[in-house]
């Protein structure tokens, strides 16, 4: 028996027939080919079979067996099987795995014994996977194009299905098929894999499968840009502190350069760099136009606009040339202070207007000698010794060539000047109101120049202005920006203020209320000496904010307003934050708070939206994080720790008219709101608010179970 196996092995190896021969077979097949066989040179015998068997490895099967007495025994016969599928229902086997790989078919007929050549069984597709692009941004459409082969080189018809960065499944005709999908627009940036895997199938299932890799790049696109200043007043000559942070899809930071813009309200531009991330310090020069500056923030196509004021500053320089005092106007406003000049033991005041970038020159006497000059305005002095020439201590004006030192001018200019109106009010005191004459004005002038101190009339006039300027002076600020240069309270006279029936109203909105409490306002801003603690967001973003009229803009800032409660509103372009911080609230628990707020503007604003046409497209998001906060007078100016309102603020973008929360939020409130899961950003979940509990039943019925136990 081993002799005759290790015959038939010797024979299969060197391909050697005895009287029989057999087909030569194809190079490759895959599972579900047909195997096509053909003996030629059978004769018959008295016993023994026909056997024709697939040997791969160590598995023989086998195909046929015929009894040898069906064949003549005085001629040479041929014998053909139709085809063999490769299947395991064909086959008769129940693992088609024992045939992948190198196989023969061996016939034999008694002693006479014949093998094909060896070729190969596979299960194997050959998948070419190819994208139009190598990148794609955000939102863009990725086309894929597919190839698929068997290893015996026919073109495939089965299905390929997409895995890891797509999910699809599609059927595949003739070897190719195409197809398409999006990126998400919040996809992270990186290196994305995507695995083709095709397969056809027969009656037991997959018979031949194969995979293909393709990879692509997910661009980092700057989707938001956050500016903060240190201050929303800037004061020449003072660090004001920018700082911008910009954010890609995803909500993750990014760093790089961004571009500034400084625009001062006359027009003029700076240009600035700051890295992103970090904060820069610009110090402004001394005579910085007064107003409202903008400042443009440019990264990739992101612009940030941010607004702050220019704080007015009266700063003069005094310098000496000889007995020549100067003084130099080098801040931005009108300098109107009073200076005091020491010239030994004597002191002479100055009340001085002197424009921005002007010079006023003085000259300085005193009897002959050297003398210590002081010059003082209680914040910026100079002392030097001087060489003086003159009769007395004086201190002339070369502007105006006239002397400061004598108040009595002043006196003798107003006794002059009421002198002047008695006369004419006796003239014309039978005339209900005074009208003058033709040359009125010489007449005048003819009794000033009876006088030595015409000159001194322009005088008088600075000098009620200056009164004037003293009074403004000591108002507060508050009230400054409602009071015009007159004093009045009101730019309408008693008389004229009831005389315009179009207008008319029983308030006067010129007027000011004292007793008036502003309202707190927050304000996103450096802030460096605060306190840092957990804090609640909602961020409202208006997807129509540029497209809202007047009655639609009123209308959200009152509804905002309304549902705020204690929180703190920072208007900010198309998006508002609400911020519920405990200096305000005197409360941890601030995320139930900015929870309820939000709510109560989405109902509001679906109320609205049904009343009127000037609809308001909105989303609402929700979040807590720390901030570092301080309490300035009428403001709450915070700093963002990490991405608490940035978050917020993607959280108001993915969904229109609901409340998206935080996982942050959902964990804390879990027995206060319901809840369902929402979209996620990046890889942080998110959840939409389906409504918040009410609890106070429960705190009726604790309430009851403690009075009982009481009484037990």
């Amino acid at each position: 028996m081993r002799r005759l196996v290790l015959l038939l092995v010797v024979l299969m190896g060197y391909g050697v027939l005895a009287d029989i021969s057999i087909s030569e077979p194809m190079d490759v097949y895959n599972l579900g080919d047909r195997l096509y066989i053909e003996v030629e040179g059978l004769r018959g015998t008295s016993n023994g079979n026909l056997n024709i068997d697939l040997v791969c490895g160590n598995s023989s099967i086998n195909l046929v067996r015929i009894s040898a007495r069906a064949f003549s025994a005085d001629e040479d016969q041929s014998y053909s099987i139709p085809y063999k599928i490769l299947d395991r229902e064909d086959l008769e086997i129940l693992d088609l795995k024992g045939i992948i790989g190198s196989c023969q078919v061996v016939s034999s007929l008694g002693s006479d014994v014949a093998s094909t050549k060896i070729f190969d069984i596979s299960d194997d597709v050959i998948v070419r996977v190819s994208l139009d692009r190598t990148s794609y941004n955000p939102g863009e459409s990725v086309s894929v194009d597919i190839e698929a082969v068997k290893k015996n080189g026919v073109e495939l018809d089965g299905f390929v299905e997409g895995l890891n960065a797509s999910s699809f499944t599609k059927a595949i005709e003739e070897g190719k098929v195409s197809e398409s999908f999006v990126i998400p627009e919040t996809a992270e940036a990186g290196t994305y894999i995507l695995t083709v895997r095709a397969y056809d199938s027969g009656k037991d299932g997959v018979l031949n499968s194969g995979e293909g890799v393709v990879s692509y790049e997910v661009n980092q696109i700057a989707t938001s840009l956050i500016m903060s200043l240190s201050d929303v007043v800037a004061t020449p000559g003072e660090n004001f502190t920018i700082g911008i942070e910009a954010f890609d899809q995803s909500g993750v930071e990014m760093g790089g350069l961004v571009s500034l813009k400084i625009i001062s309200p006359d027009g003029d531009v700076v240009d600035a760099i700051v890295q992103a991330g970090e904060f820069s310090a610009i110090d402004f020069a001394l005579n910085s136009s007064v107003g409202v500056w903008r400042i443009v923030g440019s990264f990739d196509d992101l612009e940030e606009v941010r607004e702050f004021e220019m704080a007015g500053l009266q700063k003069v320089v005094f310098d000496f040339e000889d007995s020549i005092l100067s003084v130099r106007n080098v801040g931005n406003v009108l300098y109107d202070r009073t200076i005091d000049v020491t010239i030994g033991d004597e002191i002479i005041t100055l009340e001085l207007n002197i424009g921005a970038g002007e010079i006023r020159k003085f000259k300085v006497g005193a009897p002959n000698g050297e003398y210590d000059v002081l010059i003082d305005d209680g914040e910026t002095s100079i002392s030097r010794q001087v060489l003086l020439t003159g009769n007395a201590i004086s201190l002339k004006d070369f502007g105006n060539g006239g002397v400061f030192r004598y108040p009595v001018v002043y006196i003798f200019l107003i006794l002059i000047l009421g002198g002047v109106g008695v006369v004419l009010l006796m003239k014309y005191r039978k005339t209900r109101t005074i009208k003058f004459a033709k040359g009125w004005k010489a007449k005048i002038m003819k009794v000033a120049n009876k006088f030595p101190w015409r000159r001194k009339v322009a005088k008088l006039h600075r000098a009620r202005a200056h009164i004037g300027k003293k009074v403004k002076k000591g108002v507060p600020n508050g009230v400054k920006s409602h009071m015009d240069d007159s004093l009045n309270f009101t730019h309408k006279s008693p008389a004229v203020q009831g005389l315009d029936v179009k207008n008319y109203s029983h308030e006067d909105k010129t007027m000011v209320d004292f007793t008036r409490k502003e309202k707190m306002e927050a304000e996103s801003a450096l802030v460096l000496k605060g306190e840092k603690q957990v804090s609640g967001v909602v961020s409202v973003g208006i997807k129509n904010h540029g497209d809202l009229g007047d009655a639609g803009r009123e209308a959200l800032r009152k509804i905002v307003d309304d549902a705020k409660g204690k929180g703190v509103i920072d208007w900010r372009g198309d998006y508002i934050f609400v911020v519920f911080n405990p200096l305000i609230t005197r409360t941890y628990g601030n995320e139930i708070l900015a929870t309820r707020c939000g709510m109560k503007i989405v109902k509001k604003l679906e109320v609205y939206n049904k009343k009127f046409e000037d609809k308001v497209d909105f989303g609402v998001g929700v979040h807590a994080g720390d901030l570092v906060a301080s309490k300035e007078k009428d403001k709450l100016k915070y700093t963002s720790i990490g991405n608490t309102i940035s978050f917020a603020k993607r959280m108001s973008d993915i969904d229109s008219a609901k409340v998206i929360v935080s996982d942050v939020v959902r964990k804390k409130l879990l027995r206060d709101l319901k809840v369902k899961k929402g979209k996620e950003i990046g890889e942080n979940a998110t959840y939409v608010v389906g409504e918040i509990k009410d609890r106070s039943g429960d705190a009726a019925r604790l309430k009851e179970l403690l009075k009982r136990s009481k009484h037990s």
